[in-house]
């Protein structure tokens, strides 16, 4: 696939950590389409190196279906992000069906995405356990931070041996859902087995650990001391069975030894905060004095508690040291959960919580100065949209403005047209038409045009409109003197309303002004009439 293919985006807003990715097929794609029709797509800032910018779908065929920026082409503003392929959202996936999943049971939790955006998410529950999920594959899995579980995203690798010590591994994948989205799997893998995937819907959130089908009880069976009880080789199967009434009481204690042993083992391998209180156990039942098989055991056990915590505290030590040199989240969340340790001294105590408190000014300085940066994003995508559909405006003025005088252009090309046409059609008889009113004049009568076709046989009279007649009788009046009668009052000269209409638009085309009222008309119409009937 084309990496520079965006595939992945959030909805809503530059800010919003709601996946979307985009289907690969054109079928897919319009579905996807149809479901999101009002919803806007984002190049989002929980990206690494996403620029907030709005963006679309296209629709492909000769390559996948994908995002892409408005306006993109090559030019303009550069987007930084670093993947876009679907791997790239795992982290806001992660954090949507987890939300989900502790949602549908009541649970409330707050997610965090650590810089690099994309490497993980810290789930804190509200009541204060921690889960991270390790997402990235090239980073290492810090196994030694302060989380309750750990669960590692797809491809996430461990050192060699170290499942086999563990015990167990949490994992998640993702499969891609037709139409756009991603399902999670959840899964356990354990030594010799592989990973067995199901659904997160099966998975239980107890109050010790994630139960799934595949690792139905809490923990496994604690690991043998392999560096200190070098001469146990191999550790001893024992079925255990729940004590009854009528048990010896040497099956009470080994159980107690059993379980105490079973409960440090976990606390130091899974539970650091646990170790102490393990610890007394152990030295409980030393007190209490057992047999000397499990009192041996119990003394391995509490040395190797002892050494652990001399070497937690030399840690600690080491870390709030580099913490006050170096004032950084990484140490920071290192040294927080050693100084947890009951050990921990008040001076380490402090100066975690002077750099804790360090780090909440950087973050809410850092915090108000991204706030900023999107309230002028915000601003500035406000300012560009404004001018986008002012140009949008001024483009339509200028369109419609350019329709109308392409539209009264055409017009007047048409009228231009139209009179050339009826100019030409009613040259040829103007001469005929003027010739029999001058004879009517002489013989002192009127006419008509009807008459006029019959007596001298121009037929094409009588297919004349009303327009091409006002045009012909304009042409007949064309050399009559301004202060003479028109030749065509004789057409006039009935009565008829007819004629009198057009008589006054032959009139005002030759500029000749005429009284408004028809009785007046007809009394200079009869006055004219008189005047060409005078002998000439």
């Amino acid at each position: 696939m084309d990496r520079r293919l965006i595939r992945t985006a959030v909805f809503g807003n530059p800010d919003s950590d709601e996946p979307a990715l985009c289907p690969e097929t054109p079928e897919e794609l319009d579905a996807f389409r149809r479901e999101h029709e009002n919803v806007t797509i984002w190049c989002g800032t929980m990206f690494e190196g996403g620029c907030g910018r709005q963006l679309m779908t296209r629709r492909c065929t000769d390559k996948i279906c994908h995002f892409a920026h408005y306006g993109s082409g090559g030019e303009g503003h550069q987007c930084g992000r670093k993947e876009r392929g679907k791997d790239s959202a795992n982290h806001l996936f992660t954090k949507a069906h987890l939300a989900s999943w502790l949602r549908a049971r009541g649970i409330d939790a707050e997610f965090t995405y650590p810089e690099p955006r994309g490497c993980a998410v810290v789930v804190r529950l509200a009541d204060g356990r921690t889960l991270l999920v390790h997402l990235d594959p090239s980073r290492p899995v810090d196994w030694e931070a302060d989380t309750w579980e750990t669960i590692l995203g797809p491809g996430v690798g461990m050192a060699s041996g170290f499942l086999a010590q563990r015990g167990y591994v949490h994992r998640i994948r993702f499969d891609d859902r037709p139409g756009g989205g991603r399902t999670m799997q959840f899964g356990t893998q354990v030594p010799g087995e592989g990973t067995t995937w199901g659904s997160l819907d099966d998975v239980v959130l107890t109050s010790e650990n994630l139960i799934t089908p595949t690792k139905p009880i809490a923990l496994p069976a604690p690991i043998a001391d392999t560096l200190h009880a070098t001469t146990q080789t191999e550790r001893e199967i024992v079925t255990v069975t729940s004590p009854t009434a009528g048990a010896a009481p040497g099956a009470w204690q080994a159980e107690h030894v059993r379980q105490a042993l079973m409960r440090l083992d976990i606390a130091l391998r899974d539970q650091p905060s646990r170790v102490w209180s393990a610890m007394d156990a152990v030295r409980q039942l030393l007190e209490a004095g057992q047999a000397p098989a499990d009192t041996a055991r119990l003394q391995i056990a509490l040395g190797r508690g002892e050494r652990w915590i001399q070497e937690r505290a030399r840690r600690r030590e080491a870390v709030v040291k580099r913490l006050k040199e170096q004032p950084v989240p990484a140490l920071y969340w290192q040294a927080a959960g050693l100084v947890k340790d009951p050990d921990a001294s008040a001076e380490e105590r402090e100066a975690v919580a002077a750099v804790r408190a360090h780090l909440r000014r950087i973050e809410e300085q850092q915090r108000a100065a991204r706030e900023r940066e999107r309230a002028a994003r915000r601003e500035a995508q406000e300012r560009e949209r404004a001018a986008r559909a002012e140009r949008y405006a001024a483009e339509e003025r200028q369109r419609a403005e350019q329709r109308v005088a392409a539209e009264r252009e055409r017009a007047a090309a048409e009228e231009s047209a139209l009179l050339q046409a009826r100019a030409e059609k009613t040259k040829s008889l103007a001469p005929a038409v003027r010739g029999a009113l001058k004879k009517a004049a002489r013989e002192q009568r009127t006419t008509t045009l009807p008459e006029i076709q019959q007596k001298t046989g121009l037929n094409q009279l009588g297919r004349l409109n009303y327009e091409d007649k006002v045009e012909l009788l304009v042409a007949v009046e064309k050399d009559t003197a301004p202060d003479s009668p028109l030749w065509s009052t004789l057409l006039a000269a009935a009565g008829d309303g007819a004629a009198l209409r057009l008589h006054r638009d032959v009139a005002q085309r030759l500029g000749r002004p005429l009284p408004d009222r028809d009785a007046d008309l007809l009394h200079q119409l009869s006055a004219e009439r008189t005047e060409l009937h005078r002998p000439w």
